[in-house]
């Protein structure tokens, strides 16, 4: 009897285990992504919590030093309803242009310019279907 219990005791504590491990990064890498607009009117409702905005790069406001790997852009909504001065440092991201879709993550903060932590490019779909003229 005593060694069934133990049995029994370890996979319970196995089980707990691997269900707190799941729940924790579940719950530190759970965000959502909103647009420029949404980020915008939200006020300080994400003060203290990473964000993640996705917008396109408005035309001519792309500054890369690659020096100092400094960029600086201006995040503008799809549908054209606002915009969000962004700063990052560090790699350039590959087919990050003016005109691409984008999204920035970092943390919130009442501050301009954004400072992004990582910029994350969409690279176009290699199977769209050829449009017929």
């Amino acid at each position: 009897m005593r060694r069934e219990f133990k049995f029994v005791a370890g996979i319970a504590v196995i089980v707990a285990t691997i269900g707190f491990l799941v729940w924790t990064a579940v719950d530190q890498t759970k965000m959502y992504m909103i647009t420029v607009a949404e980020y915008l009117d939200v006020g300080n409702s994400y003060a203290g919590s990473t964000v993640r905005i996705a917008g396109r790069v408005a035309p001519g406001s792309m500054q890369w030093n690659a020096t100092t790997s400094d960029l600086r852009f201006t995040l503008a909504d799809v549908d054209g309803t606002g915009n969000i001065d962004v700063h990052y440092n560090g790699l350039l991201p590959d087919m990050f242009a003016e005109e691409k879709k984008v999204v920035v993550e970092g943390p919130y903060t009442a501050a301009a310019p954004f400072e992004a932590t990582t910029v994350l490019t969409s690279c176009p779909s290699k199977y769209e279907a050829e449009s017929k003229s």
